[in-house]
């Protein structure tokens, strides 16, 4: 009788636990309301240990030539952040996340002289989509 017990509370809980999931899962509210969050997080993350700022600089040796080009990127703002249903009940939604990053060259004989400047920069337009998966985003 207590196995019985202990097999049928066993099942309660894990039908609560996979209902409680799919809850969170198709609430799409809560995902647009985690998705601000975890933007934020990624955003951050990118400008902490991502390869922007000046001090990443890289080289390249222009073949047939002599110069040498110095470039470096720079995170910008958020451009658009959008969260979208899908089919799946796997991944019920996708987020779709666009920001700026500009990138800056400068040309010169040597190493030295290319990472002196003048800078030159253009922006351009990254976008990335994030999963939304057993309630919460991943990359």
């Amino acid at each position: 009788m207590a196995m019985k017990y202990a097999l049928g509370m066993a099942a309660f809980v894990l039908l609560c636990l996979l209902g409680f999931s799919k809850a969170q899962a198709t609430d799409e509210k809560e995902a647009c309301q985690l998705f601000e969050s975890f933007q934020s997080e990624w955003m951050k993350k990118l400008s902490q240990h991502g390869l922007y700022g000046p001090h990443k600089v890289s080289f390249e040796e222009m073949k047939g030539q002599k110069k040498v080009l110095a470039r470096y990127s720079e995170l910008g703002v958020v451009k658009d952040s959008q969260v979208k249903k899908t089919e799946s009940k796997a991944c019920p939604f996708v987020g779709v996340l666009s920001y700026e990053e500009k990138i800056c060259e400068s040309e010169g004989p040597s190493r030295a002289e290319a990472a002196k400047g003048p800078f030159s920069c253009a922006t351009r337009t990254v976008t990335e989509v994030f999963r939304f998966v057993n309630g919460k985003w991943v990359y």
